[in-house]
């Protein structure tokens, strides 16, 4: 692939997006902004009732339509660009720099293996304490994970080879959450590299802890169907990545860089556990629901 400039291969950003219209147009606005010569915008719309479409409209060069999970919007980007990369965004998801996708394409160059190049990816300037809380955790995690080779990483939020990702087959429509984690695993046994870029992107995310544990509950009830495979993670790597990178990274964080957003990391893993006990109750007394009223059916027949 190459990538003197002229030559630079097509890129085709693919956004699912559903009633977003309070971050939609400053992600879009931000990729018009790139000095690139060749890119195209996909929008994968869940059928949104606010002013998203008219706003897509306004930036997007297609626009198609998906009332089905996530893994299947992510599909529909991927069957629907004519890009030779594919930059897997999400709709909160701004670029910062009018460079930043030159620089980030070229990392391909590192190796004719790789099939990912995985950008930091950190909460912007204006963000609440607990969504910078948020996004140091979390960058904790992917760091801890891309030194040990622990887990799946570069899954979504990143800028892929698209004949790779056809080539393992693409994304699961079935997920509804965590496809970022299995288009990740089929890569990683696809024999494919990920390499790490360090110019940022922001993600408006997790803004409150009421949006966290929304999607913590979404989460929740992916794994209770799939279990922690997903990730290549087991109870013990869960146990160090909470407890020993958490805490190390709150301790750094709190005394080194002066970052009081630290302070709500208790509160992140008490609303996370909370999110994923009550799943669990709650499954397990549906559960019990249902084979009470099997034992009563079958009874009522003898």
């Amino acid at each position: 692939m190459s990538t003197v400039l002229g030559t630079l291969p097509r890129v085709s950003f693919c956004i699912p997006t559903l009633n977003s219209e309070g971050t939609l147009e400053k992600c879009l606005k931000s990729i018009r902004k790139q000095r690139y010569p060749d890119f195209e915008i996909l929008i994968i719309d869940g059928c949104s009732t606010d002013r998203t479409l008219k706003i897509a409209e306004r930036y997007a060069d297609s626009i198609w339509f998906c009332k089905g999970s996530l893994g299947e919007a992510r599909q529909i980007g991927v069957e629907k660009s004519t890009g030779e990369i594919l930059a897997l965004f999400d709709d909160d998801v701004v670029i910062p720099q009018s460079n930043w996708l030159t620089k980030a394409v070229k990392r391909f160059d590192d190796d004719g293996n790789v099939s990912t190049v995985w950008p930091l990816v950190i909460s912007p300037p204006y963000s609440s304490l607990f969504a910078r809380c948020y996004s140091n955790f979390s960058n904790e995690v992917k760091m801890d994970r891309l030194r040990s080779g622990r887990g799946y990483i570069g899954g979504t939020i990143a800028l892929f080879r698209k004949r790779c990702v056809e080539e393992v087959g693409g994304f699961d429509r079935r997920l509804p959450w965590g496809e970022d984690f299995d288009i990740a695993k089929k890569l990683k046994e696809g024999g494919y590299r990920v390499v790490f870029h360090k110019d940022p992107l922001f993600h408006e995310t997790m803004m409150t802890i009421d949006e966290f544990l929304k999607k913590q509950i979404l989460g929740a009830r992916t794994f209770l169907r799939t279990g922690f495979d997903l990730m290549n993670l087991d109870a013990n790597d869960l146990f160090y990545e909470h407890l020993v990178v958490g805490f190390n990274g709150m301790l750094r964080g709190l005394f080194k860089q002066r970052d009081e957003s630290w302070l709500l990391f208790p509160l992140l893993l008490i609303t996370r556990l909370s999110a994923y006990a009550t799943v669990s109750i709650t499954s397990n007394f549906t559960n019990r629901s249902v084979n009470v009223e099997s034992l009563k059916l079958r009874h009522s027949k003898i």
